[in-house]
């Protein structure tokens, strides 16, 4: 995370000025602003810190306290909203206003620039849209000296469902569970907010015995081998001598799937996605072949097992409304 006197505010951004990995599966996990920002409408309106309150104000127009902005617009206040760190995908202030267009809901989002330290994002499975999903790997022995960038949002009550919809929490793709020292701008001391986390292993490359962090994810004192979505998906085919089961059953040439295979799964996603449809038996079949081959070479305690041994995970029933003590306010107040 740079310091804010190195960063140079742009004006309101078009939030087009991103690409999102739910469009562009082989960005993943995307750019994201080097500062925190506001998503506001189809914009993207820089956030700058107070020096002598501690408060953000939106970065053009007069600098406004974003409170006073989010008064303006109807919405509810800061400390109302529940924040869950952005450390993948959702990084992108594209893909999350993908994602809540497409789960029905809007308004504007916060996201607050953070760090958190003995943590780094690794490739863990395959997703259904086209690349390897990341995952917040805080297994001490890897990671102890790594400390990551990542976003806080700040969620309404319809902006969580969204989000918790956009992620699966209901099939059993994620959870959603606490995660203590998270250092956010403007605030002093470390926080709690919530975060997904997977509910699978996390893969360890059979040829560097080790998992694979996302270059895309900026992070200092990096251990891990780091790769870009496309190095590591033709990495994981490569390694796991997978390439003539996915040619096959897709149809795709074998010498260009990491470039390929991301368009293909894509496409066929989006059609479930709109359609409600089954996508190709060719589709489901690509995910097993990862799921199994990877699940071979694969840590064995998972980020939700670590954080589930200190009451940190959140049951399923309780997910969408976990409550007044893991609001931005509560939050803040209790440190």
């Amino acid at each position: 995370m740079r310091d804010e006197a190195d960063l140079e505010f742009p004006g309101e951004v078009p939030v087009a000025s991103w690409r999102p990995a739910r469009l562009f599966p082989q960005s993943y996990p995307g750019d994201c602003p080097a500062f925190s920002y506001l998503l506001r409408d189809d914009h993207v309106l820089p956030l700058v810190v107070d020096g002598s309150s501690s408060t953000h104000h939106v970065a053009t127009g007069g600098r406004r306290p974003v409170a006073d902005v989010l008064r303006a617009d109807g919405a509810c206040d800061l400390s109302t909203r529940t924040p869950v760190v952005a450390y993948g995908a959702n990084r992108n202030p594209a893909t999350v206003h993908v994602k809540l267009r497409n789960y029905g809901a809007g308004g504007p989002v916060p996201a607050l620039r953070g760090r958190l330290a003995g943590a780094d994002v690794v490739a863990c499975g395959l997703h259904g849209q086209g690349y390897l999903y990341g995952e917040l790997l805080l297994a001490r022995d890897r990671v102890r000296d790594t400390t990551v960038d990542v976003f806080v949002l700040l969620l309404d009550d319809d902006q969580l469902r969204a989000m918790h919809d956009s992620e699966g929490l209901t099939s059993g793709m994620y959870s959603l569970a606490a995660v203590p020292g998270v250092r956010v701008e403007g605030v002093d001391g470390p926080v709690t907010p919530l975060a997904y986390v997977a509910n699978e292993r996390v893969w360890i490359s059979p040829e560097l015995d080790s998992p694979i962090a996302f270059s895309a994810v900026a992070a200092s004192r990096r251990v891990l081998p780091g790769m870009s979505a496309r190095q590591v998906l033709h990495h994981a085919i490569e390694t796991l001598g997978i390439a003539d089961a996915v040619a096959g059953a897709t149809g795709l040439d074998p010498t260009s799937l990491a470039d390929d295979l991301p368009k293909y799964l894509n496409g066929q996603w989006w059609y479930a996605f709109h359609t409600g449809d089954r996508p190709l038996a060719a589709y489901e079949h690509v995910l097993d072949v990862f799921s199994a081959s990877m699940r071979q070479r694969s840590i064995p305690v998972r980020t939700l097992d670590q954080l589930g041994r200190d009451g940190l995970v959140i049951p399923p029933d309780a997910a969408y409304a976990p409550g007044a003590r893991f609001r931005w306010g509560a939050l803040l107040s209790g440190r």
